[in-house]
Parts: structure tokens; sequence; C-alpha cells
């Protein structure tokens, strides 16, 4: 993927995938970047793998998806955040609700070891923090 935003870190600009001349949005390459890529598989002090164990399926509110069909979102945008996403920078959403954050404008926060929903200003003019606790089962 080739993108002036990519090249120059200024967010804003579009760019394209390498081989196909339709140009996509920042939002598109953003998106894309979020999704982008591997790492090793991280564990918890507790021994749980960094988000399944942790995040117990996909966080957004009242989604009952189970791990097993969640993906990682990084609350970090690659652009704006310089890239950089430490573990606990990333929760679990289902791909409906992953979709629905970065094509209507929804971000995550994190306070300390608590994970908020803020909704874009179209939903909300106040843009009210919901709580987003852990789906998984308490011992």
């Amino acid at each position: 993927m080739a993108g002036t935003a990519l090249e120059t870190g200024q967010a804003g600009q579009a760019g394209q995938i390498e081989g196909n001349p339709v140009p996509i949005s920042q939002d598109t390459i953003d998106r894309l970047l979020c999704d982008t890529g591997t790492r090793g598989i991280q564990f918890s002090e507790s021994g749980d793998i960094i988000n399944v164990g942790r995040d117990g399926g996909c966080r957004w509110v009242d989604c009952d998806k189970s791990p097993a069909w969640s993906e990682a979102h990084h609350i970090n945008e690659w652009v704006k955040d310089n890239g950089y996403t430490d573990p606990a920078d990333g929760v679990l959403l289902c791909h409906p609700h992953h979709l629905l954050l970065h094509n209507q404008h929804w971000s995550i926060i994190r306070t300390g070891n608590d994970y908020w929903l803020r909704p874009p200003v179209g939903v909300d003019p106040e843009q009210s923090l919901i709580a987003l606790p852990s789906k998984q089962a308490q011992p």
C-alpha cells in the first residue's frame, strides 16, 4: 500500500493501494493500517493470551461475540499517534463493530485498566463515555 499520508506523516491526505489506480480516503488508510501486520502472542502476568484472556470477546456494548469471532482494534491510530500501540491499547471487537467504529467515527479510550466507547458528535453531541467492561468471567 502506498500513500502520501504514510510518506509524509500528515493525516487527511488520500492514498492508493499499490496496483490499483482508485484513490482511497485517509479513513480507509487508517482502517487498513489498524488491521495490518502480525505480532507474536503476548501473555498477561496470569498466563492468559492478551486480549483474548482479558477481553473475553467483543467489548462493544451488548455484543456477545466470542474471542474467536473478534479481531484486535488498535486504540492509537497509525498516523495520528505515530503507529505505536501498547498491548494494553488493543481491544477485541467483532468485525461488524470494528467496521462501525471506523466508518462512523466512534473511538475507544483507555484510562488505566478501564476502556470507554466515545460516540461521534452526530450520535451524542456531549460524546458521553460508555463503559466497555471485560466479558471475561470473573473467578
